[in-house]
């Protein structure tokens, strides 16, 4: 069995609120080779990049290859500027799992599937659920 700690990549999804306007959202994909999070355009593109970090970093994971140790996971929620966001990660092993977070409760728990955990997200900051079903 491997025991190698894995390195999730994540959807954050942030509601922007402009007074003049109907509220936006801004959609960030953490990477973990990067370290950072980068904007997407829309959840699509957001579900299909995540889908290949995953599938790249579990193929790293059983390869055991060496830099599986330069990866990082999404930090700990430190927003101060009172936005609204949720986020889900994914746990890439050959046997998916998630987990979700949001502005209220900061803490990672468990979700029970991919469509569970984008749902989650979307409800709690009342952005369009995607088109087609996720990954």
């Amino acid at each position: 069995m491997i025991r190698q700690r894995l390195h999730r990549p994540s959807l954050k999804v942030t509601r922007i609120a402009d007074q003049f306007q109907s509220p936006g959202f801004v959609f960030e994909v953490w990477s973990p080779f990067t370290g950072s999070y980068q904007i997407v355009e829309s959840i699509e593109i957001a579900l299909q990049r995540i889908d290949r970090l995953a599938r790249l970093i579990c193929q790293m994971w059983l390869q055991r290859h060496p830099k599986l140790d330069t990866l990082r996971d999404a930090p700990a929620s430190e927003e101060a500027n009172h936005s609204q966001w949720a986020e889900f990660r994914v746990n890439p092993t050959t046997l998916r799992s998630y987990d979700t977070r949001r502005h209220d409760r900061p803490i990672w728990a468990r979700a029970t599937g991919l469509t569970q955990a984008v749902e989650a997200t979307c409800v709690t900051i009342g952005c369009a659920r995607p088109h087609a079903p996720p990954l």
